[in-house]
């Protein structure tokens, strides 16, 4: 098949759909709370020439669209040697926020594009990575509006301590957080005992909303910059969901998640590379 929905993927599907969109469906059957979405697999680029996806493929990637009932979606790459235990590949291909069905097509062949940049082929080798092993497949996932987003880490990536859960939260987006253009709050937690052990809240001027059909960044309101980003039941809540999903792949885990309406979404896992 050339597009899968989560549910249909399992970690064993890396071959065809890649890491992230195998994590993605791993977690979805386990239970986790992950948007729903559909992944065009690495079988259906096999022929692609570069600035065009064929006719039947891209009314099939409409349908799904359409069956998804979002409005807006993420479009990612998921390379078949990202996210792997021994080389991450964040940050490396392009991400595509707040795609409506008028820019959908686009987005999917750019981030097609990517895989083959520059930046991405001198990453894969200086990693060892073979020029097979990074077949891409592309994931399209409805859009978390998120009031808040981070990272956790269900072991401190400082220093190396495996009974220590890290997180960094902001407002907004996740966009400032990931391009190192902002400050996060952290919070670090027992693993545990679920203890809160320390929180350093920074200052937060700036963050990234969806508004007036495009993603903006907006000046964070003056009553909430040095606020707290998360209560200490989000705390807690992501705790809980960090060491499940920890349990559920054996090995520590970079989780970025989002909120959005008070419910916490998880938005993609991989392993942590550098413990």
């Amino acid at each position: 098949m050339k597009i899968n929905l989560f549910s249909d993927i399992s970690k064993n599907d890396v071959s065809l759909v890649g890491g992230k969109a195998a994590s993605l469906g791993e977690m979805t059957n386990a239970g986790i709370p992950v948007p729903p979405g559909f992944v065009i697999t690495t079988q259906a680029f096999e022929n692609f020439n570069g600035d065009s996806i064929a006719p039947e493929l891209q009314n099939e990637i409409e349908k799904n669209f359409s069956r998804l009932g979002a409005e807006r979606v993420a479009v990612r790459s998921s390379a078949v040697a990202e996210d792997s235990s021994s080389s991450s590949f964040a940050g490396q291909f392009e991400t595509f926020l707040n795609v409506t069905s008028e820019n959908l097509i686009r987005s999917v062949i750019n981030c097609l594009k990517s895989a083959s940049s520059q930046m991405v082929t001198s990453y894969a080798s200086a990693q060892g990575v073979s020029e097979n092993d990074l077949k891409i497949a592309v994931v399209v996932q409805k859009m978390v509006n998120s009031e808040v987003s981070g990272v956790l880490f269900t072991a401190n990536p400082i220093n190396k301590d495996r009974n220590e859960i890290m997180i960094e939260a902001i407002y907004g987006l996740g966009e400032l957080l990931v391009q190192g253009m902002t400050t996060p709050d952290n919070y670090l937690v027992d693993k545990v005992s679920g203890n809160i052990k320390s929180k350093n809240i920074a200052r937060k001027d700036k963050m990234i909303i969806y508004q007036n059909g495009k993603n903006e960044e907006v000046s964070v309101p003056e009553k909430k910059k040095n606020e707290s980003t998360l209560t200490n039941d989000q705390i807690i809540e992501l705790t809980e969901l960090g060491v499940k999903i920890e349990s559920h792949y054996g090995v520590p885990q970079d989780i970025e998640w989002g909120i959005e309406s008070d419910k916490i979404y998880i938005l993609q896992s991989r392993p942590i590379t550098t413990i």
